[in-house]
């Protein structure tokens, strides 16, 4: 027997008999539909589209977007919009493990370090949200006091690493970069803590209905400030696979990370209201931007042109996406 709490939307018969006839939603098919999609128009336009150097370069391009897109998936998916401070928090992470490295600390110590305080900020933002105030005014301040503060102390300089190495920097296992296995770890892990965990379901539930939630015993607040929890270990992560590849970081750092990421969770269908997502398919979108991208790129497309054609895909595809759910859901 299931229950349903109180207030929130029971399934939809369309998505219940697919399950039962163990068939798949079209809605769940639409992201890797498109990427199959653009990979076949890339092989058309260019040649040299297929070849392993370049598949290695756009695996590389989508997994440092993918792991923060990932990460932020949680926090979509539990009601509470997006991060505006992604940005700011990867260059914070990236500030802090160049500063470690470059003043001679063990790489271990300097990687708990650099999680622990992107972990205390996105504890303070999660804590502050969940206490009522609004998602997008709460993180937007908190990447203004993250960019602010670190340009007040580096005075904009670039923090560099120095004469230390860092020796899995370079480190290709198999022929593939290390931040491309990092990627799909972390998009394991996050899927797994949404799907098969308790916190899991009270993050989908937090996000499908709130109220219903609380009724339910759900404790809203928790599941809130530990969605942003796992959004800062990812930032965190990600900040030292990023500065690790170019051995330094400085305020502007990845500055356009936040639009990729925000736009890597809508392509892949994550419901902006909460309560409907799946980790996987933003990992899917962050490698739809990075193909989209590199078709540009191997294209000579200019790169004002490059963030038009990216802007009108993104767009084109979020709402085919929502669009297959709607049908589906009738």
């Amino acid at each position: 027997m299931s229950v349903v709490a109180p207030g929130a939307r029971p399934k939809s018969r369309a998505g219940v008999g697919a399950r039962i006839r163990g068939t798949v939603p079209v809605s769940v098919l639409g992201v890797p539909i498109v990427v199959a999609a653009i990979v076949i128009v890339g092989a058309v336009l260019n040649g040299s589209f297929l070849t392993g150097a370049n598949l290695r370069a756009i695996l590389l391009s989508a997994s440092i977007t993918g792991i923060v897109a990932v990460s932020m998936t949680a926090i979509t998916m539990s009601g509470n919009f997006v991060s505006l401070a992604s940005s700011q928090s990867i260059m914070l992470a990236a500030i802090l493990f160049a500063a470690a490295i470059g003043a001679g600390w063990n790489v271990a110590l300097a990687i708990l370090a650099v999680v622990a305080a992107l972990v205390l900020t996105g504890l303070a933002q999660g804590l502050i949200i969940a206490a009522g105030l609004n998602p997008v005014i709460t993180t937007l301040a908190a990447g203004a006091i993250m960019f602010g503060g670190v340009s007040a102390i580096t005075g904009t300089n670039s923090v560099v690493f120095g004469s230390h190495q860092i020796s899995w920097s370079d480190s290709q296992p198999l022929g593939l970069p290390l931040p491309i296995y990092v990627f799909v770890a972390v998009t394991a892990i996050v899927s797994f803590l949404i799907h098969r965990t308790v916190i899991g379901r009270q993050v989908l539930l937090t996000g499908a209905n709130r109220d219903a939630a609380r009724v339910s015993g759900i404790p809203v607040r928790t599941v809130t400030t530990i969605a942003f929890v796992i959004f800062s270990v990812g930032t965190a992560i990600a900040g030292i696979l990023a500065v690790s590849l170019v051995g330094s970081a400085d305020p502007s750092f990845m500055g356009s990370l936040t639009v990729d990421a925000i736009a890597a969770v809508l392509i892949g269908g994550t419901s902006v209201a909460g309560g409907q997502g799946s980790p996987l398919r933003s990992a899917m979108g962050a490698l739809i931007l990075a193909l989209i991208d590199n078709i540009m790129v191997l294209n000579s497309v200019s790169i004002g042109g490059r963030q038009t054609i990216k802007g009108a895909v993104v767009v084109a595809v979020v709402i085919a996406i929502t669009l297959l759910g709607r049908k589906e859901a009738r």
